[in-house]
């Protein structure tokens, strides 16, 4: 199994820090581009959201591991910010017009797309989301 980590903590840097550190992991693991993909895609969507959702724009703790094993790459990206599990929103309703859709919930919407399997956990200090996608199709 493979392991890595990397915390973030500047609002500023902090998309371009985790986008830098999984394409590290995808050359060095040789992820598909795919699975690349919808790697980055979700994790970034996750991270903006805890940004700006969570901290309201202030920096706080980002702690985001990628686990290589078995087949799968799990990705778990925790915050310290208010209690909150993205995946109680209702679904997005992706076949409304652009005029009758509500506001928000397309970042969670493309998350479930993407991932096989998302979960969400509640810490004694705040908020895990674990997102596993398969490493061959």
């Amino acid at each position: 199994m493979a392991a890595y980590q990397i915390d973030l903590e500047d609002t500023i840097t902090a998309v371009s820090q985790l986008a830098q550190f999984l394409s590290e992991i995808i050359e060095k693991e040789s992820i598909s581009f795919e699975v690349e993909n919808a790697m980055q895609l979700s994790a970034e969507e996750a991270v903006v959201n805890i940004i700006t959702h969570g901290y309201k724009g202030n920096s706080g703790m980002i702690e985001v591991k990628c686990d290589i094993a078995d087949g799968l790459a799990t990705l778990t990206i925790c915050d310290e910010a208010p209690y909150f599990n993205p995946l109680t929103l209702p679904p997005a309703d992706v076949e409304a017009g652009i005029d009758d859709r509500r506001i928000g919930g397309l970042g969670v919407h493309l998350i479930r797309s993407l991932m096989d399997e998302v979960r969400y956990k509640q810490t004694d200090s705040g908020n895990c989301l674990i997102m596993q996608k398969a490493l061959s199709s």
